[in-house]
């Protein structure tokens, strides 16, 4: 018999650190920003006003699985209480799963769905997203939530990649003519007449400095748009430092040197031979040698010498990725409402009408 029991905390308790990882290798990819330590650094400085708990479910107090969520208070129209639930760390992650084993997969989600539907927990909307086609916990909702809930809604948007495991030619051909192949002609061309300039990869740097250096372009290119940039925030720059530190072999770091001054970034993680583009910026004022687009051409090139199966742009669907790629996978989610309860019930029926 199946048995769920909830955990509620601030900061991720080291006590499930253990479980955690066993199960996490067996849990389907990609997974490595669920790793205990990424979702750890998470917890202490971006949580901000979410509310984490782990449902972990347990056969004979052998827990089988544990589902990571989060939960938000709000005020719904300003006014009435509202408590939305999303997967743990949903703010800094890419791809959700739920840790276990295949073939546990899918009693575990069926037990935690039980459980959320009980009551135990007050809540009015469910969102369950980031579940990249493939992942067996997608058959798992969509088989339950049609006989039990009736009324949900279910997205698809698009995970954008490459396929590495081709020819260089196929590859290159199937980037767009004018944004890609003669934007690069053209910024090559400047670029050597204007001045020396490499590209630098995976330097042997400190945290301290990968930092610095990136949020120089970061900050720079967000005000170009009034916004501002996440590493003009203390809390993000201590996450990014302590989710360097935790995932050596795995971190990697590509840099576009111009003179003197780095005008181009991408920093990746990678796993099971695939490149996961994270976090990337220019330096708008060296625009004119599309600095970007130059500096990602030699991170795929860089990709594939090493033989590495896939690069993968992540969460987004912006148009930039269109053009250097037409390969995607679904990305799912699944948006439910509580009306299991009198106040869900409540607060859908006044929706309609304010």
């Amino acid at each position: 018999m199946m048995t769920v029991e909830p955990i509620f905390f601030s900061t991720l308790p080291d006590k499930v650190s253990s479980i955690w990882n066993s199960l996490l290798e067996q849990s389907p990819s990609p997974k490595f920003q669920y790793d205990f330590q990424y979702m750890l650094a998470w917890s202490k400085y971006q949580r901000e006003d979410w509310k984490p708990f782990l449902l972990l479910v347990k056969e004979n107090n052998s827990v089988k699985g544990i589902i990571p969520l989060m939960y938000r208070d709000e005020k719904r129209r300003g006014i009435l209480p509202y408590r939305r639930i999303k997967f743990l760390g949903y703010t800094f992650t890419d791809f959700s799963t739920i840790l276990a084993a295949e073939k546990d997969l899918a009693t575990v989600t069926t037990a935690a769905l039980k459980w959320l539907f009980s009551g135990k927990l007050r809540w009015e909307l469910l969102i369950l997203d980031d579940l990249i086609e493939g992942n067996p916990v997608i058959n798992t909702l969509q088989t339950w939530l049609n006989k039990n809930i009736k009324t949900y809604n279910e997205h698809k948007g698009k995970y954008y990649y490459i396929n590495l495991e081709r020819d260089w030619q196929d590859i290159w051909l199937e980037t767009s003519k004018k944004f890609v192949r003669r934007s690069l002609s053209l910024a090559k061309n400047r670029i050597n007449k204007a001045g020396t300039w490499e590209v630098v990869i995976n330097p042997n740097w400190q945290p301290e400095k990968i930092i610095s250096t990136a949020s120089t372009m970061h900050i720079k290119r967000q005000n170009d748009f009034n916004r501002d940039s996440i590493y003009n925030k203390q809390n993000f720059n201590k996450f990014l430092k302590s989710i360097i530190e935790h995932n050596q072999g795995r971190f990697r770091s590509y840099w576009l040197k111009y003179e003197e001054t780095y005008i181009a970034y991408y920093l990746h993680f990678e796993q099971d031979n695939v490149s996961y583009c994270w976090n990337s910026a220019f330096h708008p004022d060296y625009a004119n040698f599309y600095p970007s687009r130059l500096l990602l051409f030699h991170v795929l090139q860089d990709c594939y010498n090493r033989k590495l199966k896939e690069f993968n742009f992540m969460r987004g669907e912006t148009d930039y990725k269109l053009k250097w790629t037409k390969q995607f996978r679904g990305n799912y989610r699944f948006t439910i409402k509580n009306h299991n309860h009198f106040y869900g019930k409540m607060i859908s029926s006044l929706e309609k009408i304010l």
